[in-house]
């Protein structure tokens, strides 16, 4: 029960000063949202009525302090460019951009754990190094811009810049996906490939590890019975802070592939100062944080029962 308190109060605390944060950075930059939404041949009045409308003109405690008890609630306010309240705006777009962040995870996960234990064996070590140092080397939004020449353009496996819809063409989409998945998780397979090397070096230079080969124990046995299982934690670890990663990447990523997730919302929200809808996405964006270290905890306690059980 302390284990669960103890996260819950984490997330709780992780979302109030995100969000209490956002409020006040926003309430400090200059340009009024009025004045942005009614263009530059308004009058004062009618950004002033407008700024009233919208409750700009109340102190920035006060609005926060209404946004906080309508969050509780289930209510993010209404979006300040669309007029339609944040979470149905939301709704659609965290889908899509849940959906882009699992299938860039399952690509690490996949590519990653056999790459990792292969050039830890001794395989692939020269080659392994060279394309280990290029991929980290490679921006996300490069490798997308090659992706979408390469297998767009050129090959016509998807139609850049025409994403269908997860409602309306959810095979189609899902490709779409999957390319822009690739350019996130270029760079965060070679930073797990080689965390994974070194752990499963620094493992199998053990005594146990020796000992068990020298008894005669097929190496491969030892490798995949007990070297991966006690190489495991770590690897959970740094996959739990590259999920939380993952969504920084898809950013970037959702304006080059035109993707209309929230990384895209947020980037336009800021320009045109939808304060609403940027607090909600931050807000969102550290739940995942919050959420992505959690699980992580959880799997590792299940894979190494010493580190304490789920329930303390």
């Amino acid at each position: 029960m302390r284990y669960t308190a103890r996260k819950i109060l984490t997330l709780l605390v992780t979302m109030l000063v995100v969000s209490l944060l956002t409020f006040a950075a926003f309430d400090m930059i200059s340009g009024d949202p009025a004045a942005t939404l009614l263009g530059t041949q308004a009058t004062p009045e009618k950004v002033e009525a407008l700024r009233t409308e919208m409750g700009l003109n109340r102190p920035m405690l006060v609005r926060y302090g209404e946004w906080l008890a309508g969050f509780f609630t289930g209510n993010l306010g209404v979006s300040f460019q669309y007029r339609q309240p944040v979470q149905a705006l939301l709704g659609p777009k965290m889908l899509v951009t849940l959906c882009l962040s699992l299938v860039s995870f399952v690509l690490i996960v996949v590519v990653s754990l056999p790459l990792g234990l292969l050039s830890a064996n001794g395989k692939l070590d020269g080659l392994h190094t060279f394309l280990n140092q290029f991929c980290m080397a490679v921006p996300p939004f490069f490798t997308g811009i090659l992706i979408s020449w390469c297998f767009g353009i050129c090959l016509r496996a998807f139609v850049p810049g025409d994403f269908p819809g997860l409602d309306r063409n959810l095979g189609k989409s899902l490709v779409y996906l999957f390319f822009a998945a690739v350019s996130i998780a270029i760079p965060r397979v070679a930073m797990t490939v080689r965390m994974l090397r070194s752990t499963v070096i620094s493992e199998m230079n053990k005594p146990y590890v020796r000992t068990a080969i020298a008894r005669g124990n097929d190496r491969r046995q030892v490798l995949w019975g007990h070297v991966l299982k006690n190489s495991l934690v770590p690897t959970v670890t740094f996959l739990g802070q590259t999920m939380a990663e993952i969504v920084a990447g898809s950013i970037v990523v959702e304006q080059v592939f035109s993707v209309p997730g929230l990384g895209r919302m947020l980037v336009a929200s800021i320009s045109s100062q939808d304060y609403p809808v940027v607090e909600a996405i931050v807000v969102i964006l550290a739940f995942w944080v919050v959420l992505s270290g959690t699980l992580a905890d959880l799997v590792n306690r299940c894979i190494d029962p010493r580190m304490g059980g789920i329930g303390k």
